[in-house]
């Protein structure tokens, strides 16, 4: 079993959730969880997801991407991904959802975008 993190950090105004490891249905409620904690204690005008540890991403770590994105849109809160790439970037290219999502190369990018 691959060990899953996430941390959510403030950067300036911008909240940063850094996954790392395997996002998939093991691990999918960890992420939530922590998202959910880090929303909860601010509404940053910007998030940005740091995806550029991910191993993996399934169908379910797919499903909290999109839920993140409804929820930041229902909050006014602009979301971002960074450092997408491998599976997770074919995926999003073939499901059509890559024009949904602002996507950085990087974090640092992201950040000084915001």
């Amino acid at each position: 079993m691959t060990l899953f993190t996430v941390s959510a950090n403030m950067l300036g105004t911008t909240l940063v959730v850094r996954a790392c490891g395997e996002l998939d249905y093991r691990n999918a409620p960890v992420f939530r969880s922590e998202l959910t904690r880090a929303w909860e204690a601010t509404t940053p005008p910007t998030v940005v997801i740091d995806l550029a540890g991910l191993t993996f991403c399934d169908s379910t770590g797919m499903a909290e991407l999109i839920l993140g994105l409804q929820r930041s849109r229902a909050l006014g809160t602009r979301l971002v991904l960074a450092g997408v790439h491998g599976t997770l970037e074919r995926i999003l290219a073939i499901t059509g959802l890559r024009s949904a999502f602002e996507v950085f190369d990087s974090a640092e990018e992201a950040v000084q975008g915001a």
